[in-house]
């Protein structure tokens, strides 16, 4: 090679953190389809999918500025492998829809963590829960699926009698995993629609992340919705005091560790939760949505796997990166909307008010009737 042909040691140093950058998004590319049980390095790697995704869009910018064609188009074609992920991380265009849904024949689903009716890491506040009652009021849902609800039995946090008296829900299942004679908190399910029947898919030990269900019927056709809260990281107020050290590159061992041995074990967690509903989801003879707080980003394995044989509404008719978590970590798309192929998907908005530590999530949903049952699911 001529000395002209030599590359600048600035582009030698860059090359090198591009083939990190490259390692960490194929790998990450691979967690979906990985069990964490079985490589906990490819789950870590797909939680950093959507930086490594980004850092290796601006990689290839790069290359290119520097002439350097083979590493841009190398790059390029790696990324490109990664269609899956690539679709279910990032959409150019999407299909939002208004505040009133077009037809009175979409069912309108709203999935909202309203942690509790309070801002992120404060206390409850009459404010807070006015604006997120009239944010859902403004949307119109004919549905919605909370998690972290909460109400108590009486006075101005009587959530339940505000969602159904302001919302116009009248019928509602709530499960509570905290319940004392004063207040309650969990899972809930409002609708518009008179329910028929109901249950919870219990996830053992963590009562503060299960599932719940409501069959409803539109048009004489049942159909089931299923709400789902995934396992948590659980992160102190001191975890995230120590990500903001992360960020302004002063990390201390110690916290670090602890924060591994968190996320390694809520990746655990999930990934036996989504084998229970995956089990509770393929016996269920009805068309069904799943929605709800998957605390998981789109490349992962949880995500990737119960949403493997539906329709997942960001992925037909979101855009951009479809954020719906407002806190510092993981601060991408972590809410879902999914449903078997009975259902046409008309549209998806994430509202973008900071009232909750996440944003709420809606779609209008057409049931297709004309659908053979084996085509459905």
């Amino acid at each position: 090679m001529s000395q002209k042909a030599k590359l600048p040691l600035f582009d030698k140093l860059m090359l090198v953190l591009a083939v990190i950058l490259l390692v960490i998004l194929a790998m990450g590319m691979l967690a979906g389809q990985t069990n964490p049980k079985d490589n906990v390095w490819i789950a870590f790697a797909g939680l950093g999918y959507t930086f490594a995704l980004i850092a290796n869009v601006l990689f290839v910018i790069f290359w290119l500025f520097r002439r350097q064609l083979l590493f841009a188009a190398i790059t390029l074609v790696i990324i490109l492998i990664g269609w899956k992920p690539l679709t279910a991380t990032y959409r150019f265009s999407g299909e939002e829809g208004g505040n009133k849904k077009d037809s009175e024949h979409y069912v309108r689903l709203m999935t909202y963590n309203v942690h509790q009716f309070k801002k992120y890491g404060e206390n409850n506040d009459v404010s807070t829960k006015d604006q997120i009652i009239k944010l859902i009021e403004d949307q119109h849902p004919d549905v919605v699926c909370f998690q972290e609800f909460f109400s108590r039995k009486k006075g101005e946090f009587d959530l339940i009698d505000s969602v159904k008296n302001r919302l116009k829900l009248k019928h509602y299942y709530f499960a509570p995993s905290v319940d004392n004679n004063y207040e309650a908190a969990g899972l809930a399910i409002f609708s518009r629609y008179p329910i028929q029947n109901k249950g919870r898919i219990s996830f053992g030990e963590f009562a503060g992340n299960s599932s719940i269900y409501v069959d409803l019927k539109i048009e004489n056709q049942d159909f089931r919705i299923y709400n789902v809260h995934f396992q948590s990281i659980s992160f102190q107020k001191e975890d995230y005091d120590y990500i903001g050290k992360v960020a302004k590159m002063d990390p201390e061992y110690k916290s670090s560790r602890r924060i591994a041995s968190m996320l390694k074990s809520a990746f655990f967690r999930r990934s036996e939760q989504v084998k229970l509903m995956k089990s509770e989801m393929q016996q269920c003879k009805l068309p069904y949505v799943i929605a709800g707080d998957f605390n998981d980003t789109p490349a992962s394995y949880s995500v990737t796997q119960i949403t493997s044989s539906l329709k997942n509404a960001f992925k037909e008719k979101g855009s951009g990166f479809g954020k719906t978590y407002n806190g510092d970590f993981p601060n991408f798309q972590i809410d879902y909307i999914a449903t078997t192929k009975n259902f046409d998907i008309i549209n998806h908005h994430i509202s973008k008010e900071k009232l909750s530590d996440h944003f709420p999530v809606r779609s209008d949903l057409r049931l297709n009737f004309t659908m053979e049952s084996d085509d459905a699911y």
